[in-house]
């Protein structure tokens, strides 16, 4: 009987997107200084990974006391993002209450990992009257209460997380007959983020080494509202879909924008040689699709009218 009752609560948190990790052995875990991350479990077809940093403390402050912290990340394709919101938690076994934090988040290329730092202080979590710990294990999990996938080209997502705020991009950018470009420099259609106006440039036949393709994020000052602003942090993830596997070539950066640059990238993003092997995926009958997964950081033009 226990057996049956067993099985059919863990069909019941299958049901309801619940995802239960019981740890044993955590005080190794704490000699180790070490977190652990779990194997993938699938919801809505996803698959999804949880870790746990049972030693992490405020961003820039080492002499703060030690946390227990939670983290979903996925493998996210550029051809889409995921929106989602997660209560995590921390059971106490021994008064079956929980610790719980709710957190919203769009999964994309550019940020793969979302979550709550510093959840509850360590020597909470280790006091046994607290009930978190018992017999050196401790039950963490999360539930995805809401849950979007969404195609991203060129579809812009703001969140806000405390008081920081963040622009969201994916951008591809299809290519029918790469072969056939006989330019030195392409650009895209231009596509809009944070109130800025930007394209992506690229060089067919790299610049002066031309044994590689050159890919660059272009800001376009004449068509942008505004000026960027010295406070304005830029991540970015280019890539090139692969036809045959979930693989991605990905090239990443970040960058504070000054008042001189106006292009940022990569002189030698791949090779040629290797970009056109038909065996690597990237280039099929001359067609193929460069993406650049864009997030910016702090005082954006559609943020300065608020």
């Amino acid at each position: 009987m226990g057996a049956s009752n067993s099985s059919a609560h863990e069909t019941e948190q299958k049901k309801r997107n619940i995802f239960v990790w019981k740890i044993d052995g955590f005080t190794s875990l704490l000699e180790q200084g070490e977190g652990s991350t779990t194997t993938p479990f699938n919801m809505h077809g996803i698959r999804w990974y949880l870790s746990m940093n049972p030693t992490d403390r405020k961003t820039g402050d080492t002499s703060s006391e030690k946390h227990l912290s939670l983290f979903v990340s996925v493998h996210v394709s550029p051809d889409y993002m995921l929106e989602t919101k997660f209560k995590y938690f921390i059971q106490a076994c021994k008064y079956g209450r929980h610790a719980e934090r709710e957190v919203s988040h769009t999964y994309m290329v550019s940020s793969l990992e979302c979550g709550v730092a510093c959840m509850l202080p360590l020597e909470t979590v280790k006091d046994s009257s607290a009930g978190y710990l018992v017999h050196d294990t401790i039950v963490v999990g999360v539930e995805l209460q809401k849950f979007a996938k969404v195609p991203c080209n060129g579809v812009e997502r703001i969140s806000c997380v405390g008081k920081k705020r963040s622009s969201s991009l994916s951008y591809n950018w299809c290519f029918e007959d790469f072969l056939e470009l006989n330019k030195p420099s392409v650009t895209s259609e231009p596509f809009q983020i944070a109130g800025y106006t930007w394209r992506l440039k690229l060089k067919p036949q790299g610049g002066s080494n031309k044994e590689y393709v050159s890919l660059y994020l272009v800001l376009d000052r004449s068509a942008s509202r505004l000026q960027p602003s010295s406070g304005l942090m830029v991540d970015v993830v280019f890539s090139i879909n692969k036809s045959q596997s979930d693989g991605y070539n990905k090239q990443t950066f970040r960058y504070n924008f000054t008042g001189s640059n106006t292009a940022w990238g990569f002189r030698n993003f791949i090779s040629r040689e290797e970009f056109k092997d038909p065996a690597n995926g990237y280039l099929i009958k001359g067609r193929c699709t460069f993406n650049a997964s864009i997030t910016i950081f702090g005082s954006t033009n559609d943020h300065a009218s608020d």
